[in-house]
């Protein structure tokens, strides 16, 4: 797959088959993943990767927390930042609706225990970033995140990044055995795609770049 496809083809896979993912395809994605950039080549990304009844087990707690206090998806952000950006949230919901309605699913419930149960995929991978970093090198985080998305893509396998089930850090922290030194910062479902899956062939739009570019010293 030539760079250019995978960027302008890869999207978020919210439907899995039931198929392992080999670990040594897990290690070569994580491998290019690792190849991102980062400020003085620090490489301050710690990768943990969750699968089988270990992965069911957290599922299982999140989703238990979840119906006990039900924190709420809010892109808002407790209304602080910029509405321009909470538009783009609502757009993707209307966008995502019919094609959720085609598996009897309403939106804010279908992202809420989809993402907290990682939309059943088979490995889960957490981010981590040691606390002693400022915040800026979450970008470092980022980059690593969208190397190991891509190569993932390259292969076959779909992703979704995931930050809802952050929420439930205390679990996450205690299931998977986090240090309190480390920042968890995102989580990413992997799998191989389920195409039969109305949501899988949902693609969110993008505005115009002339919302979110710049230019100049160009005439």
């Amino acid at each position: 797959m030539e760079l250019t496809e995978g960027l302008n083809t890869r999207t978020s896979i919210r439907a899995f088959v039931e198929k392992a993912v080999a670990k040594d395809i897990i290690a070569e994605i994580l491998s290019e993943a690792h190849r991102a950039p980062s400020s003085s080549n620090q490489q301050p990304w710690n990768f943990h990767v969750i699968t089988g009844t270990p992965l069911a087990a957290l599922c299982a707690k999140i989703l238990a927390a979840h119906e006990t206090d039900r924190k709420p998806y809010d892109p808002s952000k407790g209304k602080t930042i910029p509405a321009q950006y909470v538009e783009r949230t609502k757009t993707l919901f209307r966008e995502l609706r019919p094609f959720l309605q085609k598996l009897g699913e309403e939106n804010r419930s279908f992202i809420e225990t989809g993402s907290l149960r990682f939309y059943n995929a088979p490995v889960a991978i957490l981010l981590t970033i040691h606390n002693s970093f400022p915040r800026n090198r979450l970008m470092d985080i980022g980059m690593a995140a969208q190397n190991l998305m891509l190569a993932a893509h390259a292969r076959g396998l779909g992703t979704c990044a995931i930050g809802l089930a952050l929420y439930y850090e205390d679990i996450i922290r205690a299931e998977m055995a986090i240090s309190p030194d480390f920042d968890l910062t995102l989580m990413i479902a992997l799998g191989y795609p389920d195409y039969s899956s109305p949501v899988n062939a949902f693609r969110s739009s993008r505005d115009g770049l002339s919302d979110c570019v710049s230019w100049i010293g160009f005439e």
